[in-house]
């Protein structure tokens, strides 16, 4: 049993509502896991603590003094009627300052929508040959842009592996300039 399950078993668990082979693996995982024992052990208290608290026993003109508490607040003027924001002036302000500040997005959202789409423009890539050795074998690591084809299954090899493997046909690459436009 992990702690997910656990937790959401655990109402159950606590109130005696599980199967006795769940009843086992929740008691086996509180013995187990530090974290869910403590869980299990707050929630515990905390019933003792509800189910221990006394009676709470009202005066005996607690309903009439209520009662009339209700009527009085029945003959007062409805909440509506009190014009809210005639009794605060911040509200009033604050709601004008939104009313004003939506137009205002409004009005900036549709700007910026009704302009002409621009081109996209990048600056310009330049690009060299990479300078390559007279003799390719001289140096134990062949250059990066050398790469050679073998007829072994495999498709690329690194010239350096294939030198001695098979018979070698290396590819030249040619780098150009080219400009995105964006279209």
């Amino acid at each position: 049993m992990d702690c997910r399950e656990f937790r959401r078993n655990h109402v159950a668990f606590v109130d005696d509502l599980l199967p006795g082979l769940d009843l086992v693996r929740m008691q086996r995982h509180v013995i187990e896991c530090e974290r869910c024992a403590h869980h299990d052990t707050l929630v515990r208290r905390a019933l003792l603590v509800v189910r221990n608290i006394p009676e709470i026993e009202p005066s005996p003109d607690f309903s009439e003094r209520l009662q009339a508490r209700i009527q009085s607040l029945k003959n007062e003027a409805p909440i509506a009627d009190r014009g809210f924001l005639r009794t605060h002036p911040g509200a009033f302000v604050a709601l004008t300052t939104g009313v004003v500040a939506a137009g205002l997005l409004a009005f900036a959202v549709t700007q910026r929508s009704s302009a002409t789409p621009r081109d996209l423009v990048m600056p310009p890539v330049v690009a060299s040959l990479p300078t390559i050795e007279s003799d390719p074998f001289s140096s134990s690591i062949a250059p990066s842009a050398m790469v050679a084809t073998a007829s072994t299954g495999i498709g690329v090899w690194p010239a350096v592996l294939a030198a001695e493997q098979a018979p070698l046909h290396f590819a030249a690459g040619e780098l150009r300039l080219v400009n995105y436009t964006g279209r």
